[in-house]
């Protein structure tokens, strides 16, 4: 089986679980049976002391 890697950025305000699915979710419109999402990592943007936007840098990969 072949397997293509692309990365991306998902961004949230509810958490960093729902900045990976938004990730996975913006992938899936424009390629075709994604078979796993490897985290890179997670970072945050704060405002005045408290956390406003979630973001996890992945690696999804696919075979379509």
């Amino acid at each position: 089986m072949h397997v293509k890697v692309m990365e991306m950025v998902g961004e949230s305000t509810e958490g960093w679980r729902s900045a990976v699915q938004s990730a996975v979710n913006e992938a899936a419109k424009s390629v075709k049976d994604i078979v796993g999402v490897e985290v890179v990592n997670f970072t945050a943007n704060v405002e005045n002391g408290k956390v406003v936007e979630y973001k996890a840098n992945v690696k999804i990969a696919h075979t379509g």
